[in-house]
């Protein structure tokens, strides 16, 4: 099993790439990364394969969205909103 790095653009984990942490070059491309302005995001991934690692650090981004969207008051209200404006045009015959 790898002990897998994650880095990333700080807001952005759409793109992002990776480091083995047992990789004799670990340290030294680490810097370059930090260098470049990438952040570590997240915990260190262990797995068995790359494939797997990526796997995980998609799942748990996508986790924390959720748990974003499930708590922040603002994104409920927007939705709500929106719903309600989808319900009136419904019942007013409107397509939406």
């Amino acid at each position: 099993m790898n002990q897998y790095v994650f880095f990333c653009q700080p807001n952005n984990c759409d793109q992002f790439t990776y480091l083995i942490k047992e990789s004799p070059n670990y340290l030294a491309e680490k810097e370059a990364l930090l260098e470049q302005g990438l952040i570590i995001e997240g915990d260190v991934i262990v797995a068995d394969c790359a494939e797997t690692a990526i796997e995980k650090f998609r799942q748990i981004n996508l986790n924390a969205i959720e748990d974003y969207i499930q708590h922040d008051p603002t994104v409920g209200f927007t939705t709500f909103i929106v719903e309600i404006y989808h319900s009136l045009r419904r019942r007013l015959g409107m397509k939406s």
